[in-house]
C-alpha cells in the first residue's frame, strides 16, 4: 500500500482536495485525512498536480509509426499502447479498417493471441467495416466495401468468441434478420458510415443499436427536411462517439451536440500514425492527417489534447471533459464496474497532468510511473 498526497483528485463523482489517496495492490483503496494516515505506508508527493481515472480511446488505428491494417501484429499493439500510455491513456481499442474477411480473421486471431500473452492496455478490437454505405466511406478503401451475407457475418462472430469486440456497420445496409443476428452476438455494435435515413436509424436504435461512431463524421446529416442519423442520435438513447480536433467536426457542432447528448457524448481519437505501407497510406497533414488523394482520413489527436479542447475550445467543464474521456467510454464498453473512476475497489488507472494539460505521469494498474 502507498499514499498519494498533494493532489487535486478529479474522482469522476467529485473533486477532492486536502485528502490522502491510498492505493492498495492494483486497486483504489479509499481517500482519507493526512492526520488518519500509518505512519508506515509511503507517500507520494503529487506536487499540487491534477489526477484522474486514466483514458480510455475506443478508435485508433495504430501507432509508433505502424497502422494495425497494414502491420497487422501484437507489436504494433505493443506499439501504440506505448505511445498513448504517455499521453494518459491506458486502455484502448485498436481499430481495423474495412478489409477483406481473411485480413479480419488475422485481425482477431492477432488481437486474441496479445492478450493470450499478457499484453497490456488493450481492451479490445474495434472492426471499423467494411459493411458500410459506398458513398460514405470516408478514407476507407472503396474495393473492400460491401455488403454483409449471412455466411461472412456467422464466420466474423464466431471468430470474434473470447475477444471484446465492437463493429461498426451501416444498420441499412442489413437485412433485418442479419441485424439481429449480429446484436444477439457478444460483439458490441455501432452505428457509422451510413446513409440511414432518419427512419431507418430510428428502426436501427430500436432494435437495439445503442452507438454511433465518430458524429458527424461519414453520416446522414441533420437536415429540415431529412434529420438523417445525426437527428436520430440526437433523439435517441444512443451513445456517441465525436472527434474534438476542430477540423473532423467544428468545435461549435461539438458544443451543440454536448448541449442535445449530454452524458452520451465521449471523446475519441480517431489517431493514425505515418504508415505508407499497406493499403492504407496516410499522410501527416499537421493538425490531421489524410490519404493520398487528400480525403480527411484520421486525426492527430491525443486523448488528452482531447480534453483540453473540449475545455478550452467548447467551453466544457474540466469535470466534464475528463469524464468524456474515462467514465463514459468505460461505459459504452461495459468496463465501468472497474474502470473509468477513482472509488474504492476500482482498478487504480490514473492520469496525473499540470494545469497546461501536460501530462507527468500515470498510475497503471496500482504502479506509478513518472513522465
Amino acid at each position: 500500500m502507498y499514499a498519494l498526497t498533494n493532489g487535486k483528485i478529479f474522482t469522476s463523482e467529485e473533486i477532492i482536495e486536502n485528502q490522502v489517496l491510498l492505493i492498495k495492490g492494483d486497486k483504489i483503496s479509499k481517500t482519507i485525512s493526512a492526520e488518519n494516515l500509518d505512519v508506515d505506508i509511503q507517500v507520494i508527493d503529487l506536487k499540487g498536480f491534477n489526477v484522474a481515472p486514466s483514458f480510455m480511446d475506443i478508435q485508433i488505428y495504430g501507432g509508433g509509426g505502424n497502422l494495425y491494417n497494414s502491420k497487422t501484429t501484437e507489436e504494433t499493439i505493443r506499439k501504440t499502447y506505448l505511445e498513448i500510455r504517455r499521453q494518459g491513456t491506458t486502455h484502448f481499442q485498436i481499430t481495423l479498417s474495412s478489409v477483406l474477411l481473411d485480413k479480419m480473421l488475422e485481425a482477431i486471431e492477432v488481437a486474441k493471441n496479445y492478450l493470450k500473452n499478457g499484453g497490456k492496455g488493450l481492451a479490445g478490437l474495434h472492426l471499423e467495416g467494411p459493411f458500410f454505405s459506398f458513398p460514405k466511406r470516408g478514407a476507407h478503401v472503396a474495393e473492400f466495401i460491401r455488403k454483409p451475407t449471412n455466411e461472412e457475418l456467422k464466420t466474423i462472430i464466431q471468430a470474434c468468441k473470447g475477444l471484446p469486440t465492437y463493429m461498426t456497420i451501416a444498420p441499412e445496409e442489413f437485412t433485418e434478420e442479419q441485424l439481429k443476428t449480429l446484436l444477439e452476438s457478444d460483439i458490441i455494435i455501432a452505428a457509422g458510415h451510413s446513409s440511414a435515413t432518419y427512419k431507418q436509424a430510428k428502426n436501427a436504435f430500436q432494435q437495439g443499436i445503442k452507438r454511433v461512431t465518430h458524429l458527424f463524421n461519414a453520416m446522414s446529416q441533420l437536415q429540415g427536411r431529412e434529420p438523417g442519423l445525426v437527428g436520430a442520435a440526437y433523439n435517441s438513447e444512443a451513445w456517441a462517439s465525436i472527434i474534438p480536433d476542430g477540423i473532423h467536426v467544428d468545435f461549435a457542432s461539438i458544443q451543440i451536440s454536448k448541449k442535445m447528448m449530454g452524458k452520451r457524448l465521449f471523446i475519441i481519437t480517431d489517431a493514425v500514425t505515418n504508415d505508407i505501407s499497406g493499403d492504407y497510406k496516410f499522410i501527416h497533414a499537421g493538425t490531421h492527417y489524410t490519404d493520398l488523394k487528400g480525403t480527411l482520413s484520421g486525426s492527430a489527436l491525443t486523448m488528452m489534447q482531447s480534453v483540453k479542447n473540449c475545455v478550452e475550445k467548447v467551453e466544457i467543464s474540466l469535470e466534464e471533459s475528463l469524464r468524456m474521456a474515462s467514465t463514459y467510454p468505460a461505459e459504452v464498453l461495459n468496463l465501468d464496474h472497474r474502470l473509468g473512476k477513482i472509488k474504492p475497489d476500482y482498478q487504480a488507472n490514473m492520469v496525473i497532468f499540470d494545469d497546461d494539460f501536460v501530462v507527468k505521469g500515470i498510475v497503471e494498474d496500482g504502479c506509478l510511473e513518472w513522465f
